[in-house]
């Protein structure tokens, strides 16, 4: 038999016979909470010769830091001693033991910063209480459920910061401080940025911007260095100064603007994974805004010309059908707090169709509702663009604030989609346009629409009796367009 299972059965046999049998072993150990440094809470401990460790007295709570002298640096490090710099403060180190009365020493070491990272938040549930920490039915009111709702931090904090929040939160909740035992309802730990670095063909050494250049190799663009002539190693790597593959975002700013920057971000990848930084993405979300510019112009125009509105019903509601399926997906991405490139997505195909059915539908009731719609769920995401839009359409009123006014809602009744229109072709020529359920086209039903095209009288009359050969169904590609049915007669 295995290792594995020679030592089930000796488990088993000494479990059988009562003398044994399996257990589990942690392999836990303490963890060092202290630091040998200055910046950090002060471990609230004197140490007696006679008393031995004793704890601060609540009055004399907390243990403040002791001014740093002139040579600060030195002060701070210690001057290469591995005791603490506090350990050098003799004026602040010894000081009364509050048991006896006798000659006693601070405990020089300070608690690790993540100590008191770990239940500061608590604190903004009362923070102008001068007498306690926080008051338990603030803390009750503020963090009943599980903490606070969204953590968001890197991935170095996923082990020791949440470990002593955990640790923390766990002892207040058994002393009847916290209504909760979590500290934390979810976790964000956000994915890096990464950059381009170039390194040398041969030894892999980041190369600086000045030792390599772009040149055409058979029309196509390569980068060598400069020195070698030879192409770089190009990979995404971390930022940072040594490897040369850093930004500067007020740089970006400037150049592409606030939300142009921000779009680009939130759309190139989910807070919770890496990102390539490209700058050349941010001229596609440049393009989109401006897009979304032209539609308010046109719509604008369209207006102060007071033309007249003749849209086709059916088209207004398939427009309203596809608007109200984007607020209600746009809202849940915006609510789920991980998917913001899943919103920007939705707003690109909504302001698609809004371009596509311009000519159609501009002036009605139904495109004044998609539009105002799409710039108020641009607001989270474009908060200065969209600012600008919401006022443009309401005449330049610079009292009308989108991100004041009410977001938008779904009709649940408006989510199932209307019937779509149907195109009906007889040889290839247009003849009539019919209504038909969406299920049969997403079916590709070519039968089932045959069966109400041959009810239409235009077709009736130009088959004149001829038999229908074939019937060639094409489903509509897009959201809000029409489907085409080419009858072919003998």
């Amino acid at each position: 038999m295995t290792s594995q299972e020679a030592t089930a059965a000796i488990n088993g046999r000494l479990q059988d016979e009562r003398v044994g049998g399996a257990t589990t072993q942690f392999r836990l150990r303490d963890w060092l909470v202290s630091r040998q440094r200055y910046w950090g809470t002060p471990v609230p401990i004197i140490h007696c010769p006679s008393c031995g460790p004793v704890g601060v007295p609540t009055e004399q709570l907390p243990v403040e830091l002791p001014p740093v002298g002139e040579d600060v640096a030195d002060d701070l490090r210690g001057k290469g001693s591995s005791d603490s710099p506090l350990a050098r403060m003799a004026g602040w180190r010894h000081c009364e033991c509050p048991r006896c009365g006798g000659e006693a020493e601070r405990d020089t070491d300070t608690l690790d910063t993540f100590v008191d990272s770990s239940w500061y938040y608590m604190r903004y549930c009362d923070a102008r209480n001068d007498t306690a920490a926080f008051k338990p039915e603030q803390a009750r009111t503020w963090l009943k459920r599980a903490g606070v709702d969204l953590y968001i931090g890197g991935i170095e904090h996923a082990i020791l910061h949440l470990l002593y929040s955990r640790f923390v939160t766990k002892f207040m909740f058994d002393q009847g401080l916290l209504a909760t035992d979590e500290p934390f309802a979810q976790l964000l730990a956000q994915g890096m940025v990464l950059g381009r670095t170039h390194k040398s063909p041969g030894s892999l050494r980041p190369l600086a911007p000045s030792e390599y250049e772009e040149m055409l190799d058979d029309g196509r663009k390569i980068i060598v260095e400069k020195k070698t002539g030879l192409p770089v190693v190009t990979q995404w790597e971390k930022m940072s100064k040594s490897k040369y593959n850093g930004v500067d975002p007020e740089q970006i700013r400037a150049r592409h603007g606030a939300d142009v920057t921000r779009l680009a971000v939130l759309f190139k990848a989910p807070p919770a994974h890496e990102l390539e930084w490209d700058e050349g993405d941010l001229a596609g979300q440049s393009r989109w805004l401006a897009r979304i510019w032209a539609l308010l112009d046109g719509a604008l125009a369209h207006r102060r010309q007071g033309a007249n509105v003749s849209a086709d019903k059916e088209d207004e509601k398939e427009l309203r059908h596809e608007l109200h399926g984007t607020i209600k997906r746009v809202t849940e991405a915006l609510n789920d707090f991980q998917s913001f490139n899943v919103a920007i997505a939705e707003l690109m195909k909504l302001s698609n169709l809004l371009g596509e059915r311009r000519t159609q539908l501009q002036g009605s009731a139904a495109y004044e509702e998609a539009l105002k719609a799409l710039v108020q769920m641009l607001a989270p995401l474009a908060p200065h663009t969209a600012a600008e839009m919401f006022q443009a359409l309401h005449d330049g009123d610079e009292a009308v604030d989108v991100h004041t006014c009410t977001w938008p809602a779904y009709d649940p009744a408006l989510l199932d989609r209307a019937q779509v229109k149907v195109v009906l072709q007889v040889q290839g020529k247009p003849r009539d346009t019919i209504l038909v359920d969406p299920a049969l086209l997403e079916a590709r039903d070519s039968d089932g629409v045959l069966a109400l095209a041959l009810a239409s009288p235009a077709v009736q009359r130009h088959l004149q009796g001829h038999d229908v050969r074939k019937a060639i169904l094409v489903s509509p590609k897009k959201q809000g367009a029409h489907g085409l049915l080419n009858i072919v007669a003998k």
